[in-house]
């Protein structure tokens, strides 16, 4: 699930680094796309999870990660795997850090 999560912000941000060398601002449908696939990406991924926390059981998936995704997720690992489940969330954030970077830097080029 962690190289899904990946490809997903990569994608997404090479889509904004392509926006932002046309000198556009990304499409909102681009945005949503983006913001769907993400939180059903974690939804999926707490589904796969059940047996493991009773974090992943929740009444509806849906409103719940859309909500409380930023606590749920590290709540759920942290409980699954202990410390070692924060190795993958501070891959991840430090994936989408390096993207940001990158994104950035690409509209500043461009201006």
């Amino acid at each position: 699930m962690l190289v899904l999560f990946t490809l997903l912000m990569v994608v997404h941000q090479v889509g904004k680094i392509g926006y932002s060398a046309l000198g556009e601002e990304p499409l909102p449908t681009f945005e949503f796309l983006y913001t769907c696939g993400f939180l059903c990406g974690i939804v999926w991924f707490l589904k796969a999870e059940v047996e493991r926390s009773k974090a992943a059981q929740a009444y509806c998936p849906g409103v719940t990660i859309g909500m409380a995704w930023l606590f749920l997720l590290p709540y759920h690992m942290i409980k699954s795997r202990g410390a070692r489940g924060l190795i993958p969330l501070l891959a991840l954030g430090g994936i989408w850090f390096t993207l940001q970077v990158f994104v950035e830097m690409a509209h500043q080029m461009h201006f």
